[in-house]
């Protein structure tokens, strides 16, 4: 049993196909945006990655310079009373002597 759905029923259905492809479409836009988004996102990321690691590598060697100080200013402070003898060119330390004692 077919009905027949006259004009304004053709209509209806028309402007129904019309709504739906004008959601398609926008829904294709959208997309598109969010796939735009998150390629932006991921290039950010990476480019995050590659700063925390220049950063790590900046602070560790920062840390370094940092152990490496102390240990001259206590060789520098042992020198200055008289526990250790630091000779010039190697950078060698010898323990004080019986005389120097």
């Amino acid at each position: 049993m077919r009905r027949h759905l006259g004009d304004a029923g053709y209509e209806r259905l028309a402007s129904l196909e019309q709504r739906v492809l004008d959601h398609e479409a926008r829904c294709e836009e959208r997309l598109g945006e969010i796939r735009a988004s998150a390629s932006s996102t991921l290039k950010a990321v990476e480019g995050l990655k590659n700063r925390f690691w220049v950063i790590a590598v900046t602070l560790l060697a920062w840390a370094m310079a940092q152990v490496w100080a102390g240990s001259e200013a206590r060789l520098d402070h042992l020198e200055k009373a008289g526990l250790i003898s630091v000779r010039s060119g190697a950078g060698y330390c010898a323990a004080p002597t019986r005389s120097q004692t």
